[in-house]
């Protein structure tokens, strides 16, 4: 009996190093695994912030985009809304009214007007309406191009609806800082 106890006491001693080896073996990989767990969700955490402030630079780059497409094509109709006043004010004749307006056709102005259309098309459904606004009270202004007769009635209609037209878009302007600042 003693000879199976020492020879059991002999076989525990062997394994003992063994298992002592698979315990650590076995807490480390724990370890590791435990620490690779939370650094994956940290790393997942980080990965998310960076979309997150690349689809803000995204957009906020898209919203000053539409900002400067809109101001080109705003001054453009300024322009074309000069041109009209001082030739209803009897300052231009007719030939250096249209001359005027062939040069600020020839600008290319209806590009930049495409382009701004859809960006807020495409990334801001939400400018849709305020935009519709502006191109109401444009078609408003546009209405008062088609007069020929050198008048004040003409040039007091023209400024009127240059007014409202210039409401609209500094109204558009303001909604598209809106839009900035809530992203």
């Amino acid at each position: 009996m003693e000879v199976v106890a020492n020879e059991s006491l002999s076989v525990c001693k062997e394994l003992l190093p063994i298992i002592a080896s698979l315990i650590t073996a076995i807490s480390t990989l724990l370890g590791v695994f435990i620490a690779s767990h939370f650094n994956h969700k940290n790393n997942q955490k980080i990965v998310e912030k960076n979309i997150a402030q690349d689809k803000l630079k995204i957009n906020l780059s898209k919203i000053e985009e539409i900002y400067e497409h809109f101001s080109i094509w705003q001054a453009s109709i300024d322009s074309f809304q000069m041109d009209h006043l001082v030739f209803y004010s009897g300052n231009y004749t007719e030939e250096q009214f249209y001359d005027a307006i062939k040069k600020e056709s020839s600008k290319g102005v209806g590009d930049n007007f495409r382009r701004l259309q859809a960006l807020c098309d495409i990334h801001f459904p939400e400018l849709k309406t305020p935009l519709k606004d502006v191109l109401k009270s444009r078609d408003c202004l546009s209405e008062c191009y088609f007069g020929k007769k050198q008048s004040q009635g003409a040039c007091d209609r023209l400024i009127s609806a240059h007014k409202e037209f210039e409401q609209e878009a500094e109204k558009f302007k303001s909604t598209l800082s809106s839009v900035a600042k809530n992203l």
